[in-house]
């Protein structure tokens, strides 16, 4: 069996030593983020009518992202390399259409590490002095506490912490893929230690509890809270447009495909890790978003969400014993912040790939000799991430852009579902490799229903977007459908040019895309060397 991925690089190789729960935790660490604190609450602000039954519009939201996966693991049998959706559109469907959709997607990508780290601070600021001051006053704990989150509200701390946060998870990437296989799966452990102490205290309180609690915690009464607040009674098209909204708390699963070149038997552990990352989101999400609603009363959790900014973490805070409630926040704030190892690993990998294939220069595709990863491809991406940390610290308004990442994933996703139903058509030597999912029927219907739906979400991202396009023209960037236009022209240009000079160096570019990099040496490990004449 493989453990390692050739490349040209002077020798140097991917290290294939990415186990299971390292590929799992890839998934997850991006997928579930600090969002879902305020997205369970907010969801009844922003989808009037929807009342108790966010734990189903959860699930319903969970259709499209389960399609989408398993046409993802569909892909990744036949082409388990770095680059995941790059790579699997390119060869299916066409190398241009694969390079500008996950252009748009590294770019976005590479922006959203910089604003999560960057808008992360704020919330370890509150973790920290929430902590101390539930540790009481005394204590040089809780005074190093009070003091780290006041230092952390300073404007020196607001742009050197995200840089070093951006550099630190950079250093953990580059000290190879055991390393940060490490990082992602205690992370992960930490941020779901924090879930279910949420999830365990609202399972086990009821309605009555949390009205006594909460009562007695802010000195007024529950009815009086829920009687000036405007509730709409629960009704069909508010879980219809609940669901499509919550689908985005599934955006990023497809970030373990990046990791394809370096999975230890990647036939077998892509697929299995596709499915379950998605069991475990899904299931996660359900049993969260079942925990606030059955401890609080719907009415007045949409009562608090229309009064302004409140999380899960603040609703049933009030359940929980001070150290509890201190720990929930802090892990809040990690579960933001471990967004950005992953994100640097698909960034680079996208990165690495392209100038494997020759869009950008085979130097750029340099691994290290000893670690074994692409420290060139990760310096670009952790560049680009700190120039949006410097945007954002300097032009706060910036960080609405990051949206972008939206439109270029649920693009990606549309088109790797495309990928499913053209690639016999395309490529029938490398779809004969496919292991997972084998019928054709089954195959169809999953690209099918992944096309409907996100091709649905993605037409209303742009409609949304284009409908506020800011009045002047310096201020077009910072709109997201404006910005990813922009993105994807540059992307165009840049691929014109490069498989130009490449045809014209004497490059076979046709080859290159008909197969994949290092296929003479997967064919012999995994049996797929054709016979001979």
């Amino acid at each position: 069996m493989a453990t390692q991925e050739n490349t040209t690089s002077g020798g140097a190789q991917l290290a294939r030593e990415l186990g299971l729960l390292a590929l799992v935790a890839t998934s997850v660490c991006t997928v579930i983020g600090g969002g879902i604190n305020n997205l369970t609450v907010e969801i009844q602000e922003s989808s009037p009518g929807l009342g108790p039954y966010v734990p189903l519009a959860f699930v319903i939201g969970a259709i499209p992202a389960i399609a989408t996966a398993l046409c993802y693991a569909i892909l990744a049998t036949a082409m388990p390399r770095a680059g995941g959706g790059y790579i699997y559109i390119s060869r299916a469907v066409h190398p241009f259409v694969g390079f500008i959709a996950t252009f748009s997607k590294w770019f976005g990508l590479a922006a959203c590490v910089g604003v999560i780290s960057y808008m992360d601070i704020p919330l370890l600021e509150a973790a920290c002095t929430y902590l101390g001051d539930a540790l009481g006053n005394e204590g040089a704990v809780s005074s190093a506490l009070v003091g780290l989150g006041e230092t952390l509200q300073l404007p020196e701390a607001k742009l050197w912490v995200p840089l070093g946060m951006v550099w630190l998870f950079w250093g953990i990437n580059v000290l190879g893929v055991r390393t940060y296989g490490v990082t992602v799966i205690v992370l992960m452990f930490l941020m779901l230690s924090g879930g279910a102490c949420i999830i365990v205290t609202g399972l086990s309180s009821d309605h009555q509890q949390f009205l006594s609690a909460w009562e007695a915690y802010e000195g007024q009464k529950a009815s009086a809270v829920i009687g000036s607040a405007s509730i709409t009674p629960p009704n069909l098209a508010a879980l219809l447009k609940a669901t499509a909204t919550l689908f985005f708390a599934y955006i990023g699963f497809a970030t373990i495909s990046q990791a394809g070149g370096e999975a230890r038997d990647p036939q077998r552990a892509l697929p299995k890790a596709f499915v379950i990352a998605t069991v475990v989101i899904t299931g996660y999400y359900l049993l969260f978003a079942a925990a606030v609603y059955k401890a609080a009363p719907w009415e007045l959790v949409t009562a608090l969400a229309q009064q302004g900014d409140t999380t899960a973490p603040h609703v049933l805070g009030v359940l929980m014993p001070a150290w509890m409630a201190s720990y929930v926040a802090l892990m809040a704030a990690l579960a933001l912040a471990n967004d950005v190892p992953p994100l640097l690993l698909a960034v680079s990998r996208l990165f690495f790939s392209w100038a494997r294939d020759g869009i950008f220069p085979r130097r750029l595709a340099v691994i290290h000799r000893k670690y074994r990863t692409p420290h060139v491809a990760l310096g670009v991406s952790a560049i680009v991430a700190s120039g949006v940390v410097l945007l954002c610290h300097w032009d706060q308004s910036f960080i609405g852009a990051v949206d972008i990442i939206n439109i270029a994933l649920l693009t990606t996703y549309m088109l790797a579902c495309a990928s499913v139903i053209a690639f016999p058509h395309t490529n029938p030597r490398l779809y004969s490799r496919v292991r997972f999912i084998r019928s054709r029927g089954a195959q169809v219907a999953l690209a099918v229903i992944g096309i409907i739906s996100v091709g649905g979400l993605l037409a209303i991202q742009f409609v949304k977007q284009l409908s506020s396009i800011p009045e002047a023209p310096v201020d077009w960037l910072k709109n997201p459908a404006l910005l990813w236009f922009v993105v994807i022209a540059l992307g165009a240009v840049v691929f014109w040019v490069m498989w130009t000079r490449r045809a014209r160096q004497g490059w076979d570019m046709r080859a290159i895309f008909d197969t994949l990099p290092d296929e003479e040496a997967e064919a012999e490990d995994y049996g797929f060397r054709e016979p001979a004449l």
